[in-house]
Formats: structure tokens, C-alpha cells, sequence
């Protein structure tokens, strides 16, 4: 029997000292971010998630502790047990390691530790290696190596002999073997406390960094798994009653709008730029964006809009349905809910548009075709679309400037009136743009902000042939991002969501002029189903920018947390900790609730459909 539970603690052992390795290389990995840290910061990292840490743990010791009890009762195939175990542990230590290799590089890429989103993106493989493609594979490898040597060596030394399980005493033994196995439900729940743990457990500073370090990543994603179809609201903070008077105040503005057109039935160019936000546009180091600085002076510029997401499929549902991002899920990767969506390409084609959707990549990854298919767009030109030489040099499909020039000669030969959503590809990591290179730099940095200015480039030498084409006095050309994106890193949350949002083109019937009001990208829809005095009642999440009782505010949401702005001040939510983590300006606790009840209901909205 002792032998029995040296092995067994032997193994939890070498779980645990994986982990600890892990959270070791993690700090390393990010050590600039590391560094900036108090002592007492740096410590807690170590000290404040291993409840985090032992209950995973005793979780991985349920399956060796099943094995030995079930082996009381057929010592006869005793050589069973040590290779059942040998094979469990091998298999495990080597899930662990990869989990935390590739948390390193996603941690730094998203800003939120390994979950259960990389899995929305197995079925379109090619894609999803597309997107991890600027990732240091050359750092990353070597890592996984070491870990697998590490598990290995444990694996030999833990189970290098014959292990002779025959316990003197069977019924003592099995007795004990349930006890302890009983017992595991201590650390599994994280102690004797009424509610068991979950990461926020791992939540002790004001530094988001040093609480995300000290969250267990095998942990935070198999707890992910459990919870990836949510029946139930985790954003339920106020009574429904009192979360929909503040919401109806807040979006109750959508009739009284000022018309800025020159014609009732304009084409419209909506021009969806991959990753583009203000801290790209607003750079001192290096010029990024003088095309699109150019353009500002030709229409209405919004300098203070705001992406709804942090992902593609986000911002696509947020532009062209007006629907708000989830913060623990992504709408678009459920086709069921998507299907009840409103979309404007829909209501523009009841009213005689001719509709297309262009994209140089191909729209499997997390279920963008479906959407778009649901929009019953009269064209889809996708990467197949184009020859094979202007593929080849990217792992994502055709550049800015392919699409760009396909774009300029296919809108020459629509009927008018059009409406087309472009969505950029360029400026998506790995930012493959052959040997173009206006902005020098070998870091990640300098490569996404030269793939923007590419991309600039190209919309300038559109935009300034498009000029000269017949139907460009009749168009309305609307430039906007996607989503909002952590490159140029900024330490202030709320950054990575601010985005440029600029309507330019002919059809435009007003002086050209800067407008300060905070927005969402998600207002875009109403905006522009009212101008052209079309019904807009179905998109409820969506606002008249034009209106003149609009009322300014902006939500973005990120992994399980949200931001809410309004003018002259911003806070960021976080929801395992249940508190704001950044905020500036007088935030009142009237705002605190008026953000809690826009993500409440938003998230109950998502869970009807």
C-alpha cells in the first residue's frame, strides 16, 4: 500500500511541477510586462493562484486513484495497473505542456489566457494556422521540447521499475484508496468554503497582468470547456426591470435624424479594414496612415468610435447587423442565432440594391460564411475568386491591392443603386505583404504597422481613381475597422477599442468636419437605414448617429469583461473579479450600472435567440 501512494503522490508531483514551470516560463516569456511589477506583485503571482493549481491537480488524481481501487479487485492483471498509469501520465504531461506552450504566445496575441476559443477555429485548420502565423515558432518549439523531456523524464522515473501492486491488507488498502479519493473533493473545490473556486480566486492585484500570470491555464481551460454553451446570464447585476429603463433611455433616440445625403438612394461602400485602430492612425514614431489622414478633410470623421469586439466575426455581426459582442462567446460562431440576426444587406436588396460581399481569404474561419450566406448577398467574391499567383505569397489569400484593383473594375459593371461590404485582409497577423516595406522593423510592431500602410496605399490610389468613375457622385463610402486590436500595446484598455470611423464620396451633402461624439461601430446600421428612410426597428442595439437626440456612449466587450464610454470619461469591467479595473473621469455608480445593464441585457438577448 505505500508503494501504492508514493506513486500516486509522485505523479500528482510532476503535475504540479509542470505547472509551476509553466507559470515560471510565463513570466519569463512576457518578462517586459513581468518586470514593471512590484515585489509584491511578482510573488503573489507564485503564491495566489496554487489553489488554482492543487485543484487541477487533484483533479488529473482521480483517474490513477479509479485505476488502483478497480485493481483491488483484479490483482491478477496487476501489470495492467503500471502500464494504464505510465500511459495516463505520459498523455497528460504532454497536454499540459502543450497547453502552456501555446498559452505563451495566445496570452500575448489576445490578452486573456488559453481557453476554449481556439476551438471554435479547428475546423478551418488552414486559417487558424494563418492567424498563429507571426508567432516565434523558433522560441515556441524548443520551449515544447523541453517540457516534453521534462514529462518524459518524470514518466521514466516515476514508473522506471516494476511496480508490484499487492496490497497486505486489501480491505484497509481499499478503504484508504476511497478515503483519499473522497478527500479530493478539498482541493478540488479549493478548500472548505461555502462556493467553490474559480479563477477569480486568482485575482489579488490592481494589475491585470500580475492576476492573469497567477491563473492556471490548464485550469482556466478546461473550466472554459464546461461552460462554452451558457444557459444562464453570468452578467446578471441588476433586476431586469431596473437594467431596462436604463438601456431604453439610453437607445430610445432613432427617428429625429439629420439628413446628409444629396440623394434618397445612394450607393454605399462599406470598407471593413482588418485590425485598424486610432493608436495606428494617431502614431508620432513613423507616419502610418497619410492617405487616410488625407481623406479625413474630404468627409465626417468620428474621433471618438469605438470597435463592439476583439475579433473578426465580432466586428463583421456588429457592422452589418448591429449587434453587440458577447464577452464569454462569439454570436457568429453559432449559426442557429445568427440566422435571426437582422442584416442590412437583406433590407437594402428589399429595396432594390444590388448587394456584394468581398473578402481576399476564405470565409470558413469561425463560421463568417454562414453569416454572410444568411445575408443573402447577391455576390460572394472570396479567395477562389482570384488566380492563383495572387494567392500564392500569403498564407490568408489575395492582398489589399488585388482586391483592391478587382473591386475598382467590378464596381464600374454593377447595377446601381450597390451596396458592398469590402473587408480587408492585409493587415491581419502574419501581415504577409511581400517585400513592401515603407516602415522598417523586423518586430511585430513595426511588420502590423507596416501592413496598415500598405494597406493605406492601396485604399488611396482606390479612392483616387474612384473619383474619376461615373458612379461615384451617387456613392457614400464608409471606413471603419473591424474590431479593435492590442498592436501599437498600450497599457490603457479602452485604447485597443478606439477606432477611426470616416464617411466620405459624393453623395455626401455637408461640409466636410470632425465629430467628436463617442459612438459604437454598431451604430452604423441604424445610421444608414434612416438616411436612406428605410425601416430600421429591427436593429434595437443600434443607434442613429445623425440623430439629434442621440445620446453618446460606446460598449466594447472582451473575455468575460466589458468597457462602457461616454464623453469625458470610461470605465473597464472586469467579471471575475466583479470590479473595475481601469476607469477615467468622474465614473458614477449610475454609470457603473448603466454599463451593467446594456451587458446584461445584451448577453440575455443572445441567450433568446
Amino acid at each position: 500500500m505505500y508503494k501504492s501512494f508514493r506513486l500516486l503522490l509522485l505523479q500528482s508531483l510532476s503535475f504540479f511541477t509542470l505547472i509551476f514551470l509553466g507559470k515560471i516560463t510565463f513570466v519569463l516569456y512576457h518578462f517586459n510586462r513581468f518586470s514593471e511589477l512590484n515585489l509584491t506583485d511578482k510573488i503573489g503571482i507564485f503564491t495566489k493562484g496554487i489553489r488554482l493549481d492543487l485543484s487541477i491537480v487533484a483533479y488529473l488524481a482521480i483517474i490513477p486513484f479509479l485505476f488502483h481501487i478497480l485493481f483491488h479487485f483484479f490483482q491478477q492483471n496487476k501489470n495492467y495497473l503500471s502500464l494504464f498509469n505510465r500511459v495516463y501520465h505520459l498523455i497528460l504531461c504532454f497536454i499540459i505542456s502543450c497547453l502552456i506552450v501555446t498559452d505563451l504566445e495566445l496570452y500575448r496575441t489576445w490578452g486573456f489566457r488559453i481557453d476554449s476559443t481556439p476551438l471554435k477555429y479547428l475546423s478551418t485548420p488552414n486559417e487558424m494556422m494563418a492567424s498563429v502565423g507571426a508567432s516565434p515558432f523558433y522560441i515556441l518549439i524548443p520551449i515544447l521540447i523541453f517540457f516534453w523531456v521534462v514529462s518524459l523524464a518524470f514518466n521514466i522515473k516515476i514508473f522506471g521499475n516494476n511496480y508490484n501492486f499487492k496490497p497486505k491488507n486489501a480491505l484497509v488498502s481499499l478503504f484508504v484508496h476511497f478515503f483519499i479519493l473522497a478527500s479530493l473533493i478539498i482541493p478540488i473545490r479549493g478548500g472548505f468554503q461555502l462556493a467553490p473556486i474559480n479563477q477569480s480566486s486568482a485575482y489579488f492585484s490592481k494589475n491585470a497582468f500580475a492576476n492573469h500570470s497567477a491563473i492556471n491555464p490548464i485550469y482556466n481551460f478546461f473550466y472554459s470547456i464546461t461552460k462554452r454553451q451558457a444557459s444562464t446570464n453570468p452578467f446578471k447585476y441588476l433586476p431586469d426591470s431596473v437594467a431596462k429603463k436604463e438601456i431604453d433611455i439610453l437607445i430610445s433616440n432613432n427617428e429625429n435624424t439629420d439628413y446628409q445625403l444629396n440623394t434618397n438612394k445612394p450607393n454605399l461602400l462599406l470598407i471593413t479594414w482588418e485590425s485598424l485602430t486610432s493608436k495606428v492612425l494617431n502614431q508620432k514614431e513613423v507616419e502610418v496612415l497619410p492617405n487616410f489622414k488625407k481623406l479625413i478633410n474630404e468627409g465626417i470623421f468620428f474621433d471618438s468610435c469605438y470597435a463592439s469586439g476583439d475579433r473578426s466575426e465580432k466586428g463583421l455581426i456588429a457592422l452589418l447587423s448591429g449587434y453587440p459582442a458577447q464577452p464569454t462567446t462569439s454570436i457568429m460562431t453559432l449559426p442557429e442565432k445568427t440566422e435571426k440576426l437582422p442584416v442590412l444587406s437583406i433590407d437594402l436588396k428589399k429595396n432594390g440594391y444590388h448587394t456584394a460581399w468581398y473578402y481576399g481569404g476564405e470565409p470558413e474561419f469561425a463560421n463568417i460564411k454562414s453569416y454572410i450566406s444568411n445575408g443573402e448577398f447577391d455576390e460572394i467574391i472570396t479567395k477562389d475568386d482570384f488566380p492563383e499567383n495572387v494567392t500564392e505569397d500569403t498564407k490568408w489569400g489575395a492582398n489589399d491591392k488585388a482586391v483592391f484593383e478587382r473591386l475598382l473594375g467590378d464596381l464600374n459593371k454593377k447595377t446601381e443603386p450597390f451596396f458592398v461590404n469590402y473587408f480587408t485582409l492585409s493587415s491581419h497577423e502574419p501581415y504577409e505583404i511581400g517585400d513592401y516595406q515603407a516602415i522598417k522593423g523586423t518586430d511585430e510592431t513595426h511588420k502590423f504597422m507596416n501592413a496598415h500602410h500598405y494597406t493605406d496605399e492601396q485604399l488611396g490610389k482606390f479612392i483616387e481613381n474612384a473619383k474619376k468613375q461615373a458612379w461615384y457622385k451617387n456613392t457614400l463610402i464608409i471606413i471603419v475597422a473591424d474590431h479593435g486590436h492590442r498592436l501599437p500595446e498600450s497599457k490603457i484598455k479602452s485604447e485597443e477599442f478606439h477606432i477611426p470611423l470616416l464617411i466620405l464620396g459624393g453623395a455626401l451633402n455637408t461640409q466636410p468636419r470632425i465629430e467628436h461624439k463617442v459612438c459604437s461601430q454598431n451604430d452604423i446600421v441604424k445610421t444608414f437605414l434612416n438616411q436612406l428612410k428605410i425601416d430600421s426597428k429591427e436593429y434595437i442595439w443600434s443607434k442613429d448617429l445623425f440623430s439629434k437626440s442621440y445620446k453618446p456612449s460606446a460598449y466594447f466587450a472582451f473575455n468575460n469583461g466589458f468597457g462602457f464610454v461616454q464623453p469625458s470619461k470610461w470605465f473597464v469591467f472586469d467579471n471575475d473579479t466583479k470590479q473595475i479595473i481601469q476607469k477615467k473621469g468622474n465614473v458614477t455608480l449610475k454609470d457603473i450600472n448603466i454599463g451593467k445593464a446594456y451587458v446584461q441585457l445584451t448577453f440575455a438577448d443572445f441567450l433568446s435567440k
